[in-house]
């Protein structure tokens, strides 16, 4: 016998005491758990897709309303006028559109221009974020002069060649001068001309505009009424020097 009298160890049973008339129910299969998360994911609420107009044709006379994918949340209509040499093309736009593409705040009218002198082109848009809420076509932009005045390049082959000299004047809403360069055929381009500031610090405008690799600046434009007075006093200078 063990010492003390003990007998030898034995191996202990964990038993589980259960409250009467009960019984253990077995895990739920996998096809359970399936079931259930289907179940669940359709009882959730499901968000609706943005709705917006669409053209039918370039000046955007008819629309049809069309759900947007899920990707696009919100509404674009942009009136566009471009200028190349002497052809002048206007054309609307209404469409579904991602935020990221509509670069300006939601429902605040935005006209931008960018005025090279030999081609121009200018856009006035509106974005927002309701069903159908780009109805409304918006107005031709600004094509008037407005007194201000840059450098430019008289040609696109004097763009190309570096050997820009002429003076431009500005339109609508151009109220600044800008000054860089581009690529095009692995060769780099001259840019100078007339552009809207809020176009100033819109990197990624302006790489749709002038290419992904330009550099751009800007720069406060001349104004007729001080070119007039400049030259009005270089000619007073003239006349007292005489």
């Amino acid at each position: 016998m063990p010492p003390n009298g003990t007998e030898g160890s034995k191996d202990t049973e964990t038993v589980e005491f259960l409250p009467q008339n009960t019984r253990r129910l077995p895990p739920p299969s996998n096809m359970q758990l399936l079931l259930s998360l289907c179940l669940t994911w359709a009882l959730l609420p499901t968000a609706e897709l943005l709705r917006c107009h669409q053209c039918d044709n370039t000046l955007c006379t008819n629309t049809t309303s069309v759900e947007c994918p899920a990707t696009s949340t919100a509404c674009r209509t942009i009136t566009s006028s471009t200028v190349r040499n002497t052809l002048f093309t206007l054309t609307v736009n209404k469409t579904c559109s991602s935020l990221l593409t509509c670069v300006t705040p939601l429902t605040i009218e935005t006209e931008w221009s960018v005025n090279r002198g030999f081609t121009r082109e200018s856009h006035t848009q509106i974005c927002c974020a309701t069903d159908n809420c780009n109805f409304q076509t918006l107005a031709i932009p600004n094509p008037f002069v407005n007194g201000k005045m840059c450098p430019s390049c008289a040609s696109s082959a004097d763009s190309q060649a570096g050997t820009c000299n002429t003076t431009l004047s500005c339109m609508g809403v151009e109220n600044s001068c800008f000054n860089g360069t581009s690529t095009s055929n692995s060769r780099e381009v001259l840019e100078l001309g007339c552009i809207s500031r809020n176009l100033c610090s819109n990197v990624l405008v302006q790489q749709s505009l002038f290419g992904a690799d330009s550099q751009i600046v800007c720069r406060a434009p001349w104004s007729v009424r001080l070119s007039a007075v400049l030259l009005t006093f270089a000619l007073t200078a003239c006349k007292v020097l005489d």
